[in-house]
């Protein structure tokens, strides 16, 4: 589960929703640690235009510790991510639909990168042709790569936090994806 900050409050809603691991945004600390039973794990999202750029970003990241995903504005840092073994993640929302193509899928494939899609786009406010050329593209995915397919919430408040159980439902009834496949795609 991504969540963008934590908190006492937050910790114990992971608690009681059952979840063993998180991956926090803006933590402090560069290791993981654990409170209870919940592996909490720093995660650097790079938002990134160029190729350039995303070198110098990944130039002074320590990556045994963290999880790194990107977020591309353009098609060539979008292949660049697709190439670079320091990145985990290329994440898939609102702003980057646009620089995922074929191409970019096979890019994937051939380097084994999986795609993080935050759920909350299928329910948020976005424009509703933008929601669908998102569906189109993760459904593409699904069917080319043969990859999995990583999942997150994207909150940064309690509320926004996903119980595993509607993230479940909403996989398998939006993506049409095996309610078991879809349980392991939940991060």
């Amino acid at each position: 589960m991504w969540i963008k900050k934590i908190d006492d409050e937050i910790l114990n809603l992971l608690h009681r929703m059952k979840y063993r691991a998180v991956v926090v945004e803006n933590l402090d600390c560069n290791k993981p640690i654990t409170r209870g039973n919940i592996v909490i794990v720093k995660k650097i999202v790079i938002e990134t235009d160029s190729r350039k750029e995303l070198k110098k970003s990944l130039k002074n990241i320590k990556r045994e510790r963290n999880i790194v995903s990107v977020k591309p504005k353009s098609v060539e840092a979008s292949r660049m991510a697709a190439h670079d073994t320091r990145v985990d993640t290329i994440i898939l929302d609102e702003n980057t639909v646009y620089y995922m193509d074929k191409q970019q899928f096979s890019l994937m494939k051939q380097y084994s990168k999986p795609i993080e899609i935050p759920l909350n786009i299928f329910y948020s406010s976005i424009d509703s042709s933008l929601k669908s050329m998102i569906y189109r593209r993760v459904k593409y995915y699904l069917y080319y790569t043969k990859q999995p397919l990583i999942v997150s919430s994207r909150a940064s408040e309690w509320y926004e936090l996903m119980n595993p159980k509607i993230a479940v439902l909403i996989l398998s009834q939006i993506l049409g994806i095996d309610k078991r496949l879809a349980l392991s795609y939940l991060t």
